[in-house]
């Protein structure tokens, strides 16, 4: 792996004398129980998930040195440290799949298991870290393992369709595979 590896110290920092936690810029955090996400509907957690997609894809991208240093990074360096913010922020541990050119997030021990909420998270940290429009929606759910395609605007709502038609994940990515020869 070429690149710096992500290093968490220093990431969270607690002030227990003034009651803050904040991020290492200081950013204000709020460690918030995952029950607290019970209540709330589609547009509330995509709206949670998108501004905590955002800080992270933002740390990734100033650790990085910026959005074009991102997307002509190594791959495997962007993700690793991707998958550290996430998993700092609580809210699942990350890996990437390749399938030609279809890239698949592979979600497991998500700590609110809403897809309106993982894609918004996912489509928010890839893009903020990228500097671009990122899309994700989900092709799969088995016990704690949940797939997202990652794509294109257009390429996501093709997926979403051939998923609510009752395709698996496999099949969808055979099926983009076979349109773009």
């Amino acid at each position: 792996m070429t690149g710096p590896s992500f290093d968490p110290s220093g990431a969270v920092r607690f002030n227990l004398r003034s009651g803050m936690a904040s991020d290492a810029q200081g950013a204000r955090l709020v460690l918030v129980p995952t029950n607290a996400f019970d209540a709330l509907g589609d547009d509330a957690l995509a709206t949670f998930g998108t501004a905590v997609g955002r800080a992270c894809g933002t740390r990734v991208a100033a650790r990085l040195g910026g959005a074009a240093s991102v997307r002509g990074g190594s791959l495997e360096v962007v993700i690793s440290h991707l998958a550290g913010e996430l998993a700092l922020a609580g809210a699942c541990s990350l890996e990437i799949e390749r399938w030609g050119r279809a890239m698949l997030a592979v979600v497991k021990n998500e700590a609110v298991a809403k897809d309106a909420f993982s894609c918004a998270l996912l489509s928010s940290a890839i893009g903020e870290a990228a500097g671009r429009a990122v899309f994700a929606v989900s092709v799969g759910r088995e016990v704690s393992v949940s797939r997202f395609f990652i794509g294109s605007r257009e390429t996501t709502e093709r997926v979403r369709d051939l998923v609510a038609g009752g395709r698996s994940y496999g099949d969808v990515v055979a099926t983009l595979q076979g349109s773009a020869s």
